[in-house]
C-alpha cells in the first residue's frame, strides 16, 4: 500500500448529487453506475498521484502532495464523468 502524503496536503472530496433519490428510483441501474463512477474516479486520482484514503457509498476522499495534481485529477474526473453514457439515469452529477 502506498503511504498517504505528508506535509502540505490537498484534499479532494466527491459526492454524487441526489444519489439517495437515484438509488430509490432505479437501484439496479445505480448499482452499475456506481461501479463505473468508482472506476473513473480511481483512474483520475491514480493518474495524478493521488491516494484514496476513504470511500463511503458514493463519496471519495483522496489526498495529494501537489495541489496542481489535485486540480488536474478533479478536472479529469469531471471530464470522464461528463463523457460517460449513464443511460436511463441521464447525467450523473458529481460535486
Amino acid at each position: 500500500m502506498t503511504p498517504l502524503p505528508t506535509g502540505t496536503v490537498t484534499f479532494l472530496f466527491t459526492d454524487i448529487e441526489g444519489s439517495t433519490r437515484l438509488f430509490q428510483q432505479d437501484p439496479e441501474t445505480m448499482k452499475d453506475a456506481l461501479a463505473r463512477h468508482h472506476a473513473l474516479l480511481q483512474e483520475a486520482i491514480d493518474a495524478h498521484q493521488g491516494r484514496v484514503f476513504h470511500v463511503l457509498g458514493d463519496g471519495f476522499c483522496s489526498a495529494f502532495e501537489d495541489a496542481g495534481e489535485a486540480l488536474q485529477a478533479a478536472l479529469a474526473a469531471q471530464r470522464a464523468l461528463h463523457s460517460e453514457n449513464w443511460g436511463a439515469l441521464g447525467a450523473l452529477r458529481v460535486r
